[in-house]
């Protein structure tokens, strides 16, 4: 006689990395000089969304738009942060959950820090589909022309889920 296990680590892996990415934009906000009020104040529409959208395999990134409030709409953007998933990071799944702190501490450095009068939105990029989830409306991201993009790699994975880290500064 045999017996075999199967765990299903998807559902812990979303949760995981869904909260990962929440930190991640935690580090990025405190470590650029930006309020964290607003996330603070959204942690768990934001987490319900993130995870729901992973275990569903809707969610194809993570962004966090940095905008100057006082500038003309469509000029406003200052910076960006993108997390992009990548739903067959580690095919085997064997497990892994890490969050590479360092990873996003050097796109911090190398990014520098925004000036007060900045303000933040978190978007998640879905693709068509996605079940809806309270707390969440659709949005226009803002223009990236003019901005150069920096990858800095994979900052987190779980199971097979994995998520890459790249900034947006402005070109020269």
């Amino acid at each position: 006689m045999t017996t075999g296990v199967h765990v299903n680590l998807h559902t812990y892996a979303a949760t995981h990395v869904a909260t990962g990415m929440l930190r991640g934009l935690r580090q990025i906000i405190r470590g650029t000089g930006l309020d964290p009020a607003y996330l603070r104040d959204r942690w768990d529409v934001l987490e319900r969304g993130i995870a729901a959208w992973l275990r569903s395999r809707h969610l194809q990134g993570l962004i966090l738009e940095v905008y100057d409030p006082g500038r003309r709409t469509g000029d406003d953007l200052v910076g960006r942060f993108d997390f992009k998933i990548d739903y067959g990071y580690h095919a085997d799944g064997d497990g892994d959950l890490w969050l590479d702190s360092d990873a996003v501490a050097f796109a911090i450095r190398k990014n520098g820090s925004y000036p007060s009068q900045c303000d933040y939105l978190v978007v998640a990029d879905t693709s068509p589909g996605r079940p809806d989830v309270t707390g969440w409306s659709t949005t226009t991201l803002r223009s990236t022309t003019g901005f150069t993009r920096q990858s800095i790699g994979t900052a987190m994975t779980g199971g097979s889920l994995g998520a890459s880290l790249a900034y947006y500064t402005r070109s020269a």
